[in-house]
């Protein structure tokens, strides 16, 4: 079976993105953004070209407050973006619509920029 994106919500924030042993790109969206309804088929094809990698997931604003604050934590001021994140820390952000060619350059550049990133901070635990 061909990896798919999952949508999720903030009750399962931390179970499918913080504790995920692959990174994730998180895409926050909702249905009455167009940029985001632009992206959506694009976004859906990104499992099958990253395979097992990356793990792709979707919080769609709309569905909830608990959603809304979780995005407003994150700094996202604006749909869609896209937050990638790594052994429970973001590491990069796209924001806006991309095509496809180069939203999957930019998810590769940043999956390169990881290792060097997480390897050069300390993750704050309070």
């Amino acid at each position: 079976m061909s990896p798919k994106v999952v949508e999720i919500n903030a009750a399962d924030w931390e179970r499918e993105v913080l504790r995920s042993e692959t990174p994730v790109v998180v895409d926050f969206w909702h249905p009455m953004c167009g940029w985001c309804l632009r992206l959506n088929p694009i976004y859906d094809q990104l499992p099958e070209r990253f395979g097992d990698r990356v793990k792709f997931v979707k919080v769609n604003l709309l569905q909830s407050q608990e959603n809304q604050r979780l995005a407003l934590s994150l700094g996202i001021l604006g749909t869609p973006t896209l937050k990638l994140v790594c052994n429970g820390r973001v590491v990069g952000e796209i924001v806006g619509y991309r095509p496809m060619d180069r939203l999957t350059e930019e998810i590769e550049r940043l999956l390169e920029k990881r290792d060097e990133c997480l390897g050069q901070s300390t993750p704050l635990r309070f």
